[in-house]
Parts: C-alpha cells; structure tokens; sequence
C-alpha cells in the first residue's frame, strides 16, 4: 500500500473520531481552505507525463440547507461553491524529456461547484462534488511550444468525492480525491490539455453568514411537453495557428419534463464548416480530428437536462447520420451550459466533441415552443 493511501485511511480515522463529539449542523455559509495534490496526470493521444502537481483551493460555499426549491431538495445539495485555485505544473517532465520541465507553467482556476449529499451518518457527509468553470495558463504552445496546452484561457471541469464532518459547532474537515481537467476546446490547436487525479485535505469553517432562504417566486418550468430549437457560433483552428476557422451548430429536437428538474431530449445536431478540407491547402484547412470535406453534418442524438433555476447543464450523445471527415467519425456527444432567460429562450454555450476529441465551442442562443 502506498504512503498516500496509507496517509488517507488515517485521516478518515481520524475524521470519524472527530466526529463523535461534534456539535449539530448549522445554515451558515463556510469558507474553506484546501491544499490539494495530483497523485496521476496523464493526456489522451502518445504523451506520458512524468512529474507532480500540487497547489490549493479557496472556496466560499452557500449552505443550502435553509433553502427549499426543488433542485436543492431533489439534488441533495448542501452547498454551491466558488472556488479559486492554484495549481503549479512545473515540475512536470513530458515523455522523459529533462527540457521540457516547467513547460506547463501554473494554472490559475476559477470553478462554479456544487456539493451534493450522498449519505450522511451523524455530523459525517459524503459529498458529490461536479465543478465548471475558466483556467488561465502561463504558458501555451504559442510561447514555449509545449504540445499539450494551446492557448492561456480554458475551460476547466472538475469532479470528486469528499468526506466531510464536523469538530466543533463551527470547524470542519474533509478529505477528498477529484479528477480535473482543463483544455480550450478546440479553438486551438494543439489541444491535448491536461488531466489530473487529485487527493486533498482541507478546513472548513463557518462564518457569520446564514445561508440563502427560499425566494418567494421562483423561477418555474411548467411545461411536460416541448419542441426545442437552437442556434450557435464558434471558432476552431488549423495546427500552431492563431487564425480562427468559425463554426455554426443547429438544434432542433423533443424535450420531456419528468420533473421539475430532470427533463428528457432527443434530436437532430446540424453543423456547418465555413471552411472545407482542401487537400491542396493542407495547412490552412487541416483541423486535426474535426476535419470536413464537406461544408454540412448531420447527427441524431439522446441526452438529459438538470435544472438548477434559470441555469441548466445538459448532455446527450448522439450518432452522425452524415459526416464526410477526414478521420472516421461516428458518433459524438455534446455538453452544454444553459442560463434561461425566460421560459421559452435560453443562452447557452455548447461542446460538440468526436469521440474524446474536442470539435469547438458553441455560443449562442435556444428557443422553446410548448
């Protein structure tokens, strides 16, 4: 048995003695500091990485125990966060290279979280913990050719498990590991980001805060059965350039609503390439993995809908009915983060990505008629 597990069955021992003579929960707001470090970073395609990465996590985190909306009660939330974290990447070695050492630089994060209730047993908690949010790198391909990270700003998605109790009426602790990756989502190239498997232990303490009530009118969905229609733009690039190759993606489909919260969807996923592959223009029209011959797709797709009030995460997998790529693609799936300006007309920003490859990054607007 490694020193770290060896390390993190001791804490949770500790936590679960702790927790014999912790006082009862409270509605307050916490702040919590948690140093973190990556026990495992690895990237898709022929790179091995060697080396550690270690940093920490600040986070002010809502109590959702006072508050009675729906989402909150059929998510288990106990609380939604926001985190600023550090991460220093510089002494990560890729493929066994001593001169790529510091290449990958530091990561700046800011990440939208939730913590979802999976059990509880006395003060102890077992936490679900999904996060969205930005990175800023220090470095990129396009200053120190690393091959890994192709521009400064990313899009970051976190997720983990943490054990969480009381010590006192108002301390806690938690451990917890969490896989985190970032990367740009196609808008440069190259695009390999980063993936790491992270172990953490941290202090939780309450401030003079109560957590937010109950609003009197919340915002409501009050239909079961949908069309839905959608429309977005983005940009994507050829290999070690910044001259953006531009995008569009359209939607129509069937929503379902089992809930207040989950709903149901199934549709057609239409895109057009402004640019096409021109094998005699290789490197100004050669888009890596997202490659077309062709100026139109077409995909079928399935996925569901989590609604947290006005704002909505959705994902749904689908096959191409029609995509002359350049590599063999037939299936893809697509995320999306939806902020509903009213019942019937959301923005989002939506991921189309081929298989493990990241296509672009969709902005734009989704319409609803019921």
């Amino acid at each position: 048995m490694s020193k770290k597990l060896k390390l993190l069955i001791n804490i949770l021992a500790l936590l679960v003695t702790f927790s014999i003579n912790a006082h009862a929960q409270t509605n307050n707001d916490q702040i919590e500091i948690t140093p973190i470090e990556g026990i495992k970073i690895f990237t898709p395609n022929k790179y091995s990485i060697q080396g550690k990465i270690w940093g920490g996590e600040l986070a002010y985190r809502f109590n959702m125990n006072n508050n009675k909306l729906d989402y909150v009660k059929l998510l288990g939330l106990n609380s939604i966060d926001i985190v600023a974290s550090y991460r220093n990447l510089q002494s990560l070695i890729i493929n066994n290279d001593p001169a790529s050492k510091g290449s990958l630089g530091d990561a700046y994060s800011v990440i939208g979280r939730l913590e979802m209730q999976l059990f509880k047993a006395g003060p102890v908690k077992l936490l679900f913990t999904p996060g969205v949010g930005v990175t800023y790198s220090t470095e990129s391909y396009f200053t120190n050719k690393n091959p890994l990270i192709g521009s400064k700003i990313n899009i970051a998605e976190q997720a983990g498990i943490k054990i969480f109790s009381s010590i006192t009426s108002s301390t806690g602790i938690q451990v917890g590991a969490d896989l985190f990756h970032y990367s740009n989502g196609g808008e440069r190239l190259p695009n390999n980001g980063i993936n790491s498997l992270n172990i953490s232990f941290g202090i939780v303490q309450n401030i003079n805060k109560t957590g937010p009530s109950t609003p009197r009118e919340p915002f409501q969905y009050n239909y079961t059965n949908s069309l839905e229609f959608g429309v977005d733009f983005g940009e994507r690039s050829v290999f070690a350039s910044k001259q953006p190759l531009y995008r569009s993606g359209v939607y129509a489909g069937y929503s379902y609503r089992l809930n207040p919260v989950f709903s149901l969807k199934g549709g057609f996923d239409a895109g057009y390439f402004f640019t096409v592959f021109d094998p005699a223009n290789y490197d100004i029209t050669h888009e890596g993995n997202a490659t077309s011959y062709d100026h139109w797709r077409l995909g079928a797709s399935l996925g569901a809908e989590t609604r947290l009030g006005r704002l909505a995460v959705f994902a749904s997998y689908g096959y191409y009915l029609y995509y002359h790529s350049y590599v063999p693609v037939k299936t893809y799936w697509t995320p999306a983060v939806k902020y509903y300006l009213s019942s019937w007309m959301a923005v989002q920003a939506k991921t189309y990505i081929n298989n493990h490859t990241a296509d672009y990054l969709g902005v734009g607007l989704l319409f609803r008629v019921y």
